[in-house]
């Protein structure tokens, strides 16, 4: 099925936009004129791949948009809308970029597809957990309730993001800034202050000539080592993309201090939230650990998931098949024993989860806290180095001149 941009008037002689999902661009045509659009332009909209990165960067992009369409349409949905209807009314406040893969959604669940299996056709925009959520609560008529969940749970999470990428933007602002400054000395005031230097024919002390040495090699082989750098980042990013490369960076970021503990803290408290809500929504155990296996991105801890969930298949206890894991702390096991006994593990979890979402909040205020002071002083470092290279030889000839 495809995606057609259509511009026409209707009856009352209105002008019209929008688009359509139909199998030809005859049948979009003839679908319009039985809505009583007189068509004047209609073509179809080409759509761009949505493998790999670009895939993972357009549904970023289009996160917060796609949350407040679900979010508009369990509350429609809530007030006794039909689905349908629920989905016309919400398309018109989408932003432009999200309409195309929304029309064909609403279109496919208008020919007798379920909401579910239209989503399953867009993963690239809709991820697994929305996914078995939204067939579950389809199965169970909660429909309404669930895409609130989904709603809610996709608020935090991105209210979480924000607060983790707020803490690491200032220390990254400040890294750039030292690396700027240091390259414009090096390549521009340094070289000047040097050659009034050597014209003064004394024996340059070594703090000197190492930062000339420095600044001839950025002078003179600046576009080579950029070159060199370059294909050092693209290389280490290629290997990070393998299995084995993956894993060595999944394991050393866990060991970092404070960064590490953040991680693990973020993972388990994402964790934890999914297999909750999942549950909440009727879905089985089993499959909320494969669910939250997979929108898990640090392989160390998604493998301990895989693990775990081939143990319960097993027949292994739920407190037993965490616990042999070290990257979930023992309070995490109690916990997953406690709520199975009881029978209210969903909130168990939520709560967990919600408790190490704060914890992870104040670890990465705690984590701009230390960078921030550690980066300045580096850059202060490198350029009171640069104003010892410079002024030392100086001094020295002042000391020449007065004796």
């Amino acid at each position: 099925m495809s995606t057609y941009q259509y511009q026409g008037t209707d009856a009352a002689g209105r002008n019209l936009r929008g688009m359509i999902a139909a199998d030809t661009l005859r049948a979009a045509r003839d679908r319009l004129r039985e809505s009583g659009v007189v068509v004047n332009r209609i073509e179809e909209r080409a759509l761009r791949s949505q493998a790999g990165l670009f895939s993972q960067l357009r549904r970023r992009r289009y996160s917060g948009a796609l949350t407040e369409f679900l979010r508009e349409l369990s509350t429609l949905l809530q007030a006794g809308v039909p689905l349908l209807e629920a989905m016309d009314c919400s398309l018109p406040q989408v932003r432009a970029g999200l309409q195309a893969p929304l029309v064909a959604l609403r279109d496919r669940v208008s020919t007798g597809e379920s909401l579910a299996a239209a989503m399953q056709q867009e993963s690239w925009l809709f991820d697994d957990m929305m996914i078995g959520m939204v067939r579950v609560g389809e199965h169970a008529g909660n429909l309404e309730e669930v895409l609130d969940q989904v709603s809610t749970f996709r608020e935090n999470s991105s209210q979480l993001r924000d607060r983790v990428l707020s803490a690491v933007m200032y220390p990254a602002i400040v890294l750039c800034v030292s690396i700027a400054v240091s390259l414009f000395l090096m390549t521009v005031v340094v070289p000047m202050l040097l050659k009034n230097l050597e014209e003064l024919g004394s024996k340059l002390p070594w703090p000197t000539r190492v930062l000339k040495f420095v600044s001839d090699l950025l002078l003179g082989h600046g576009w080579w080592l950029i070159l060199v750098v370059a294909a050092i980042v693209i290389a280490v990013l290629a290997w990070t993309k393998s299995n084995s490369g993956r894993m060595f960076v999944s394991k050393f970021a866990l060991k970092v201090p404070i960064l590490g503990t953040l991680i693990r803290k973020q993972a388990i408290g994402r964790m934890s939230l999914v297999i909750a809500c999942l549950l909440r929504s009727g879905v089985e155990l089993v499959e909320a650990f494969a669910i939250a296996e997979r929108s898990c991105s640090n392989l160390v801890i998604q493998k301990s998931l895989a693990q775990i969930r081939t143990d319960v298949q097993t027949g292994v206890g739920l407190k037993e098949a965490v616990a042999r894991h070290a990257v979930f702390p023992p309070a995490v096991a109690q916990i997953f024993a406690l709520g199975q006994q009881s029978g209210q593990l969903d909130s168990m979890l939520d709560r967990l989860g919600k408790d190490y979402d704060r914890q992870a909040a104040v670890l990465s205020g705690r984590l701009t806290a230390v960078a921030e002071p550690l980066l300045i002083l580096m850059l202060s470092v490198v350029v009171g180095f640069i104003l010892f290279a410079t002024i030392l030889p100086i001094l020295e000839a002042g000391n020449v001149l007065a004796q």
